[in-house]
């Protein structure tokens, strides 16, 4: 099970145990908000988003029975685990707590192993149960739009051309239609498989020397029916300097297909696409230089985070996973190398990314 930091409110009335806990979860990547009552917690939590809080049962004021009473009114116990900490070894105000809603607990004087193990189990069960909503959500709306496409095509087939009729060019277009629409679920689905492969470190990278130059020719190319749908011309010029790198050829494929692909897909018609490599500092460095309407500070902030949703729209009515970029950051992380993206000064956006030579 890998471990992946968490954001953890803990709530206790002593504050050598906030501070403690906070220090040692602290040490191992958590960001943790300290509350000294139950009655701060739980202003906390509403203006916050927490993945797991720490609960002290004996407090002034309201305490963590009733404490999470409340946090239970807004918050399931999957949504938001609750682990109690309590100063009795007695199984009654432990039962209590878990027919309350807690999702564990852990007896004072702590021992930090087991307080430890038991955040990384609860934050790896909520974890897997935000990855099923995240699917259905996936399945609900993003693949539902084009599998009705498939489905609404291959139903006009048996119409318009009966057994033993003649292809024709209004058949060939729905045909096409229907290759795309179906290529669009399928790369959704494999960046979500993709995206799971790589939170639970089940991803291998199969590292050979590689050329770049060649491997973006192969990309651009794969695009240009793509493009030309759009008047969009996507050009690349390899240099003849340009070294191998050592790299996961096939992973390489994917991010360049994801950095061409969303500049056409963002790009409005007509307007050029570049693709460029080059050496720097001992490393290649490839980018993606498009002349759409460019990032806003916001977007900025968030690219290449799951999920996130950026201010522009494709300009084609194209769907995705919103995991690409996430999945790109990751993937070039693994060999060593980095991305990034920037404003371009006569408008656009250029996505970039340089993987170590050496």
């Amino acid at each position: 099970m890998t471990e992946e930091p968490g954001r953890l409110l803990v709530i206790d009335d002593n504050e050598m145990n906030r501070d403690m806990l906070s220090r040692r979860l602290g040490r191992r990547g958590h960001t943790v908000v300290p509350a000294e009552s139950g009655e701060t917690g739980l202003e906390t939590l509403q203006s916050e988003r927490f993945d797991l809080v720490m609960l002290d049962i004996m407090m002034p004021g309201i305490d963590g029975f009733e404490t999470l009473r409340r946090i239970r009114e807004h918050h399931t116990p999957v949504e938001l685990p609750v682990i109690m900490v309590t100063a009795k070894e007695g199984s009654e105000d432990i039962v209590r707590a878990l027919e309350a809603g807690a999702n564990d607990y852990v007896t004072k004087p702590l021992d930090f192993p087991v307080v430890l193990a038991r955040v990384k189990t609860q934050l790896a069960i909520k974890r897997l149960s935000d990855l099923k909503d995240q699917f259905f959500r996936i399945a609900s709306h993003d693949l539902k739009n084009p599998l009705t496409a498939v489905l609404t095509g291959a139903s006009l087939f048996p119409r318009l051309f009966p057994v033993g009729s003649t292809m024709t060019e209004k058949g060939e277009d729905v045909a096409r239609r229907i290759h795309r629409r179906a290529r669009e679920m399928q790369r959704i689905i494999e960046d979500f498989l993709d995206f799971q492969a790589l939170e639970g470190g089940g991803l291998e990278l199969h590292i050979e020397p590689t050329d770049l130059g060649e491997l973006l020719k192969e990309v651009v190319e794969s695009n240009r029916d793509y493009a030309e749908k759009k008047r969009i011309e996507v050009t690349f010029e390899p240099p003849s300097d340009l070294p191998r790198a050592p790299a996961d050829r096939d992973r390489l494929v994917q991010v360049a297909q994801n950095l061409v692909g969303n500049a056409i897909k963002f790009s409005p018609p007509g307007a050029p696409v570049r693709v460029a490599a080059s050496t720097q500092d001992g490393a290649v460095a490839v980018e993606v230089i498009d002349n759409g309407p460019g990032l806003t500070d916001d977007d900025l902030d968030k690219l290449f985070q799951r999920y996130s949703r950026l201010s522009n729209k494709p300009t084609g009515g194209e769907k995705s996973s919103g995991l690409g970029l996430s999945i790109c950051k990751q993937l070039i992380d693994l060999h060593g190398g980095q991305i990034g993206a920037r404003n371009n000064e006569g408008g656009g956006a250029t996505f970039w990314f340089r993987l170590p030579v050496d």
